[in-house]
């Protein structure tokens, strides 16, 4: 049965594959920890070879190494991927770049999961940090508005008029007025920003070309934890209902900010509201994309290079990457996908539908094609 034959091709060229199990480990952003670790549990538990029996030596060996022209499983050598604790994208990017240039003291991550574009890439990472951007979803910033107070009337802002109240571009000051932006006149904006290193304060801090906490520490309003309205759910109701703030659009929908859809709602950028089909088209303005990043195989073992691209790399190498009908799938299931006796899921329809439930938006609608966006940084 032959699935995916231009992935084998291209992965397994010019690196000789042990075949035992590589263990994969992933650090960063605290965004994307919950969806890359459903991802790691399905592909832990994929079809992959069969294995060599205890007491049988040595262990966790494959019975018959993978055909070089033909992938049978999605994850052959029952390689191991798991996501490391989120200290932030910054923090991962660190690591991927420090493990690459054999700094004493590091962990050798296999990738950086990062929610910031390179732009945002730390000053520790050189020209020797030969770096993949791997694009599997797209996320936005989304403005939360208080519904019941000053900022309820206001449908829509610029994005003059959000550089102005969060980083006062005219400089006027910060204590702007809610009645000059269509809402409830008479009424100061608090401002409140997010905690910096967090990729959410890192992407909003580039769309805005300067610092997004600025107004905040002006106005006394809070630095706020990444993605949560607790801090903003906890204040007199004047002061939620004169509050502006940004959060993960994903984390907005399925309610992990704890902005209740009762109590709040978003604010449009130039006119166009938050949705999944205004971020896919990026007509939202504020649409950030969502990589994991890995070090080309220059340095290290190849062999746990190639597996974690065969992982989270690039179309058509990486797992994440490839179309429906490039993943195995239960005998019988109609949908795209090669039919496979030891498939427990639609591996295809699986990933969309981590994506889907994190409350990200799939980079590409179609079901057949690449998946992701890629791109090489030095």
């Amino acid at each position: 049965m032959v699935v995916g034959a231009l992935v084998s091709v291209v992965a397994m060229a010019g690196v000789a594959q042990a075949d035992q199990p590589a263990v994969m480990l992933g650090a960063g952003s605290l965004n994307t920890f919950d969806a890359m670790q459903e991802m790691d549990i399905i592909y832990n538990e994929s079809a992959g070879c069969d294995l060599v029996v205890p007491p049988t030596t040595p262990q966790w060996t494959c019975v018959s190494p993978q055909p070089t022209s033909v992938v049978t499983t999605e994850n052959y050598y029952h390689d191991v991927a798991a996501s490391m604790f989120s200290q932030g994208t910054s923090a991962g990017l660190r690591m991927l770049c420090q493990g690459n240039d054999g700094t004493p003291g590091t962990t050798d991550i296999g990738y950086a999961r990062s929610s910031t574009s390179p732009s945002s890439l730390p000053s520790i990472c050189n020209v020797s940090d030969k770096l993949t951007y791997v694009g599997w979803a797209k996320d936005a910033i989304a403005i939360p508005k208080w519904l019941g107070g000053a900022s309820e009337p206001v449908t829509s802002l610029s994005h003059s008029q959000i550089k102005e109240i969060f980083t006062d571009i005219s400089g006027d000051g910060c204590a702007e007025d809610w009645g000059d932006f269509g809402g409830t006149p008479g009424e100061q904006i608090l401002v409140h920003g997010v905690e910096p290193l967090t990729s959410s304060f890192g992407t909003f801090q580039t769309y805005l070309g300067g610092n997004a906490n600025y107004c905040a520490l002006e106005t006394g309003g809070q630095l706020l934890p990444e993605n949560d309205c607790t801090p903003i759910n906890d204040l007199p109701a004047g002061d939620r209902g004169r509050s502006i703030w940004w959060v993960s659009y994903g984390k907005y929908a399925t309610g992990a900010t704890n902005c209740t859809d009762a109590a709040t709602d978003l604010i449009g950028v130039n006119g166009v509201a938050p949705s999944a089909p205004s971020i896919q088209s990026s007509t939202y303005q504020y649409t950030n994309f969502l990589y994991n990043v890995y070090r080309r195989p220059v340095t290290g073992d190849p062999v746990l290079r190639w597996r974690i691209r065969s992982y989270i790399g690039e179309y058509p190498h990486g797992w994440l990457c490839r179309s429906n009908s490039m993943h195995i799938k239960p005998v019988g299931d109609p949908g795209l996908g090669v039919p496979h006796a030891g498939a427990e899921r639609n591996y295809g329809l699986a990933i969309d539908k981590i994506i889907d439930d994190a409350g990200f938006v799939r980079i590409n609608p179609l079901p057949d094609g690449d998946k992701c966006v890629s791109f090489n940084i030095n």
